[in-house]
């Protein structure tokens, strides 16, 4: 082969290496979807994973500087914990997701109740009513795979009407 037509070669294989690495960073990044419809998606996955008892399913729509009550991420993981290690069948009763939807913040208010059973009693059931709860959610920059940037709204607040804490 001559240099020419190896350099020609080269050239042409690393163009389509940066086109086919261009393209599937387009494939792999979130589409962006209607504030709304997020917002009800992430409020349906909290509630399975609640309802199965998966913390991290959970705690992953929540921002770092996440408060409820005086409760971070980190204590809120244990209360939960402690909530799922107490208490059998957990579920989760929200009413309808009432909106106000700004530029980069969307505040949420439902009203909010738990059952479960208590497993020394199990044919008595235990409810929790939080009344209404307020949401605050904002938008933050996410990654994936560390290259793709796309923007995702996580819950930065909580704050019940009724009471502050998860019953142990």
């Amino acid at each position: 082969m001559q240099p020419r037509t190896k350099l020609a070669l080269g050239l042409g294989i690393a163009a389509l290496l940066l086109i086919g690495v261009r393209i599937l960073i387009s494939l792999a990044t979130p589409k962006e979807v209607d504030a709304r419809t997020r917002i009800e998606q992430m409020f349906a996955e909290g509630k399975q994973a609640f309802e199965n008892e998966d913390i991290d399913g959970m705690l992953q729509f929540l921002a770092d500087e996440f408060s409820w009550s005086g409760m971070d991420k980190q204590r809120l993981r244990y209360q939960l914990a402690q909530l799922f290690r107490n208490a059998q069948d957990p579920r989760a009763e929200l009413g309808e997701l009432q909106m106000e939807i700004f530029a980069g913040r969307i505040l949420v208010r439902t009203p909010i109740r738990i059952t479960w059973r208590d497993p020394n009693n199990p044919s008595g059931t235990n409810s929790q009513d939080f009344g209404v709860v307020e949401f605050e959610f904002r938008k933050y920059p996410q990654r994936k795979w560390l290259i793709i940037r796309y923007d995702d709204w996580r819950l930065i607040r909580m704050e019940a009407t009724q009471i502050g804490e998860i019953p142990l």
